[in-house]
């Protein structure tokens, strides 16, 4: 009776293992690459069946010409984006998640990961060359292999491993053990249960599994693709006085479980490797099920808290726009930080003003005496300055952060030099040449 009991209960934790990986795949797909997901799966899954002539089950398609403009009008350039490379993920994110000196260290860190996602020189000489201690580009690099990719800038197999494990499963102490000890015997079932008595032969198959379904290199899967149209993940109407958040599925098939299959699985006559194989094609179907499910209710939950708080930058211009990270998103909507990065990444918002990603909603933060302020908002403000400039006596960069440090904004010299070359404004010299 105790081996049947045991025997269930690795059942059930194989059917949440898959259908998890599958949901938190679905969370990174932009609308396009979900639809054609979902078609490939309805031809290759016999658990998946598509229900024809239904009630849509969310809002129909209305007219939009109040809101938008002509599609047939707008230009080609605000349908087509490229699909960032994994050096855009990682800026992005440190960007939002690492501030001064911190900042620095995790563009070093990130300058030093190599093809696979691994870290390619040590710690020591990171710290070596920006002159701080060792334990704080450590420090660094902890956070940073939390973000997105999991994994990223660990020192090797073994650790991006662990990191992966926790940020998945949870602390594991006896996986953390396996990982690190005994890597290459994971398909020697005697030698594992012989080493580890204290776990069962159910347990250890757990692990196992778990460890199989995780990511060896954390640069997997962020090849470059070429410039491709996007399609907007969301709709977002300006009432006035609200927002309104609805989620594009046009043209997604609705899906559900048939029941033709699941008679063979309880067949006792049933092969094996047959039995396995629709097991875990049942396991799929149920994660795309629910997967689909929620990539809808956290992608309209964290649109709505980004229009929300960004309604001035919506309706007023990109100088309105607050500062915002993605660990204040993911407290408010009770997920993971690197969660909501998947949610947000390659997504795109169809708002009155165009087409623009999910991600433009994020800004860094910089303290002023009146309170923090976006760093979109001190672009906004160094181009001004140089616009209204005496034409004759262009202002240098440290003029401007003079200036700035007046109106109550702390910015460094060379921080203004980095926001106006992002602004592609030339320096005073060059712009005092061409007048």
């Amino acid at each position: 009776m105790l081996k049947q009991q045991l025997n269930l209960k690795l059942q059930n934790k194989l059917v949440l293992t898959l259908s998890l990986k599958q949901q938190l795949s679905l969370l990174l797909l932009p609308k396009i690459e979900l639809q054609e997901t979902i078609k490939t799966e309805l031809q290759e899954n016999p658990f998946l069946e598509e229900v024809i002539n239904i009630e849509p089950d969310f809002e129909p398609v209305r007219d939009y010409s109040k809101y938008y403009e002509d599609e047939d009008k707008q230009p080609i350039t605000s349908r087509i984006a490229y699909k960032p490379s994994l050096s855009d993920i990682v800026d992005f994110q440190i960007d939002l998640e690492f501030e001064g000196k911190e900042k620095e260290i995790a563009r070093e860190i990130a300058g030093n990961v190599d093809n696979k996602g691994f870290l390619a020189v040590s710690v020591e000489e990171i710290a070596s060359r920006l002159r701080v201690p060792p334990e704080e580009v450590e420090e660094v690099r902890q956070k940073l292999m939390r973000l997105e990719p999991t994994g990223f800038a660990s020192r090797d197999i073994r650790e991006n491993l662990i990191v992966q494990y926790r940020e998945i499963f949870g602390a594991d102490g006896d996986a953390e053990e396996i990982i690190k000890s005994d890597l290459e015997n994971l398909q020697n079932m005697q030698y594992l249960t012989g080493k580890y008595r204290h776990l069962t032969e159910e347990k250890i198959k757990e692990i196992i599994c778990n460890i199989k379904s995780l990511k060896p290199y954390p640069a997997v899967g962020y090849a470059e693709e070429p410039t491709q149209y996007v399609e907007p993940d969301v709709y977002v109407y300006d009432h006035g006085d609200r927002f309104e958040v609805v989620v594009n599925e046009s043209g997604l098939p609705k899906l559900k479980l048939t029941t033709a299959y699941r008679k063979l699985i309880s067949d006792k006559s049933l092969p094996e490797e047959t039995r396995k194989f629709l097991e875990d094609k049942l396991q799929v179907a149920m994660g795309i099920i629910k997967g689909i499910q929620q990539r809808r209710e956290n992608l309209k939950k964290i649109t709505e808290i980004l229009v929300n708080y960004q309604a001035d930058f919506i309706r007023k211009g990109r100088e309105y726009l607050k500062p915002l990270i993605l660990k204040d998103v993911a407290e408010e909507v009770g997920l993971h930080e690197s969660t909501v990065s998947r949610i947000v990444s390659s997504k795109y918002v169809q708002l009155p003003t165009g087409v623009m990603p999910l991600k433009a909603f994020f800004s860094n933060r910089l303290s002023s005496s009146s309170g923090d302020v976006s760093t979109e908002k001190v672009k906004y403000m160094i181009a001004q300055l140089i616009q209204n400039e005496d034409k004759r006596k262009p202002l240098s960069d440290q003029k401007i952060a003079d200036i700035l440090k007046k109106q109550g904004i702390n910015v460094a010299r060379r921080t203004v030099t980095k926001y106006r070359e992002q602004l592609n404004i030339p320096d005073s010299r060059t712009r005092r040449m061409k007048r």
